[in-house]
């Protein structure tokens, strides 16, 4: 039993159907991955400037119990900024 002119116009149709289907799958994955990558950037800017907001904090404060508590505090903000900053520069990301 050989193949058809038929059969081969089935095929061909799914073969384009299937080339549809992940070429649009493609796009989905690349729109989400720039996403992803916006998302980091406004992380690290937001962190950035509450770390700004944190060194001023600490630069005002004049209480021992208030001194121990902005440095702290502005310590975890610039390990947030460079948790991000690192993960960005992972992704070979540049701010466009």
């Amino acid at each position: 039993m050989g193949i058809t002119k038929v059969d081969y116009k089935e095929r061909g149709k799914k073969i384009i159907e299937s080339a549809l289907v992940l070429s649009k799958k493609l796009k989905e994955m690349s729109n989400k991955e720039k996403c992803e990558d916006e998302e980091l950037l406004e992380c690290l800017k937001q962190a950035e400037e509450e770390w700004k907001e944190k060194e001023e904090f600490f630069n005002t404060v004049t209480e021992p119990d208030l001194i121990d508590y902005a440095i702290y505090d502005m310590e975890a903000s610039r390990k947030k900024y460079t948790y991000f900053l690192k993960k960005i520069k992972e992704k070979d990301i540049s701010k466009k």
